[in-house]
């Protein structure tokens, strides 16, 4: 008993003076272990930077003596430093040791539960808490892990790689915004010459609605760039951290794997896609633009019922200045947004319809490739390959040869009118109705008629094929509307 009671007395002797040891390596004025120790005159000690701090607007006396002090005086304490360094040093390792132990049983861990993703020791294999658990050496499944671990960072670079590539078409439609927004300028000013000095009030607020639709979608589209630059860069520092994880020797990596996995998770998102509407809305500003001023200049202005959207225009469509015609000059390279049509050389029309009668003429302008009908664009997508009924897309058309004969719609039926030389095309629209119906100006006779449920807004819907090799591109045009007081149907 004795024996014991001195033991016990001893060690507890050896806590107390080793905590007072502890004590000892604490500056007075941070109560932290040293760092940068340094020794004033007067023999105490303390961290560089803490009698630096305390000195910046006080006398220079020390900070438990008040004894006089000055930067002079400062004398760096290697062998304090050192024993500090030793001391966390030995602490580390210690706590290091004690992180290698089960926390059930408190013996060497040299398991890892593949369920509870935590370290076991042999005896956890039989208690309740891990019973039917699947074990693994600890090396073994150090290494498992590591190897998936290396696969995610493989993924997060190639999201890497999708965000860049997203940035990179914002920063296509910036540049070409700012542009487009240049261009459009000098052409509504070019319009508004025509109106002269009484109309110089409404040329301004349409130039104001300009430049702030620019400026807004210029915000939007640097805000969008830097959230992806940054959230790019949150993913490469991800990378970054596994890179240091995969480092991290087995029981430490082990013990944090769950967390990993939970952050890889919150980071390792999908990229969003580019959103429509990015583009300036060409057609708000150039459509129909003297008309909608005022009715003042009817004897010079020219008014279609809509307008060509260039924001939908295939890259072999050129669009003219008014918005009223398109011509097919074959296929250049424009900046890619999500309401363009890709594969074939189509356009929409500016303005949408989903209730009342609508009707508009289009003059073909001797085009023997071609489509006229409405098209329901699907929200948030490009637009699908093919172009059918089926598909939202309801159209007559015409076959260059000796196809060409006949009329044709895009719910595969044939209409009984001979086209012949069909040049100008009547549509009309009935949406409570549910009737799309097309007939030959010129001719005064009936070509076609849908009878379809539209199932939302539909756009008018245009194809302009080329002319062949040799010729001179024809134009398709949108007719004007003769212009009263009150709207007329079309000349």
């Amino acid at each position: 008993m004795e024996k014991g009671a001195s033991t016990s007395a001893s060690r507890s002797v050896v806590s107390t003076s080793t905590a007072t040891f502890k004590e000892e390596l604490l500056c007075p004025i941070c109560y932290e272990p040293f760092q940068e120790a340094v020794t004033l005159c007067c023999g105490h000690n303390f961290c560089k930077g803490c009698v630096i701090r305390s000195w910046e607007h006080r006398q220079h006396v020390c900070p438990v003596c008040k004894e006089t002090s000055s930067f002079d005086d400062l004398r760096v304490n290697h062998t304090l430093n050192n024993l500090v360094e030793m001391i966390l040093n030995e602490e580390k390792k210690r706590k290091d040791q004690a992180s290698t132990l089960c926390p059930l049983h408190h013996e060497e861990a040299k398991l890892f539960c593949l369920e509870d993703k935590e370290l076991t020791c042999f005896g956890c294999q039989g208690s309740k808490q891990h019973e039917g658990h699947k074990m693994r050496p600890v090396q073994e499944a150090a290494e498992d892990f590591r190897a998936k671990l290396k696969n995610m960072e493989t993924s997060l670079r190639g999201k890497v790689k999708d965000f860049g590539a997203v940035h990179r078409c914002y920063e296509s439609i910036s540049k070409h915004n700012q542009v487009e927004a240049r261009r459009l300028e000098e052409q509504i000013r070019r319009q508004f010459e025509k109106l002269h000095e009484f109309l110089r009030g409404e040329e301004e607020a349409l130039l104001a609605q300009l430049q702030e639709e620019a400026q807004r979608k210029r915000g939007l589209i640097e805000a969008k760039m830097k959230q992806l630059a940054e959230e790019s860069q949150t993913l490469l520092s991800e990378v970054h951290q596994l890179q240091e994880d995969l480092k991290e020797d087995d029981y430490t990596f082990l013990m944090t794997h769950k967390n990993r996995k939970r952050r890889i998770a919150c980071t390792a998102e999908e990229p969003e896609a580019v959103r429509s509407g990015m583009l300036l809305d060409v057609a708000r500003y150039l459509g129909s633009l003297q008309y909608n001023v005022w009715k003042k200049m009817l004897d010079i202005i020219t008014v279609v019922p809509f307008s060509f959207d260039p924001n939908s225009a295939a890259g072999w469509l050129l669009v003219s200045e008014d918005l009223a015609s398109v011509t097919n000059g074959g296929y250049k390279p424009l900046v890619e947004n999500p309401e363009r049509f890709t594969s074939a050389p189509c356009i929409l029309g500016s303005c949408g319809f989903s209730t009342g009668f609508h009707t508009w003429e289009v003059d073909l302008g001797g085009i023997t490739n071609w489509r006229v009908g409405v098209a329901r664009p699907c929200s948030g997508t490009h637009w699908t390959f093919h172009h059918d009924a089926r598909s939202g897309f309801w159209y007559i058309y015409r076959l260059p040869g000796k196809d060409g004969e006949m009329c044709r719609a895009s719910n595969m039926a044939h209409s009984e009118a001979a086209l012949g030389n069909l040049r100008r095309i009547r549509v009309e629209l009935d949406c409570d109705e549910g009737e799309l119906s097309f007939y030959d100006t010129d001719g005064k006779t009936h070509i076609y008629t849908f009878h379809e449920k539209f199932g939302g807004t539909v756009f008018p819907y245009f194809y302009v094929g080329n002319t062949g090799a040799g010729t001179l591109p024809e134009t398709l045009r949108i007719c004007p509307l003769r212009v009263r007081i009150h709207e007329d149907l079309p000349i």
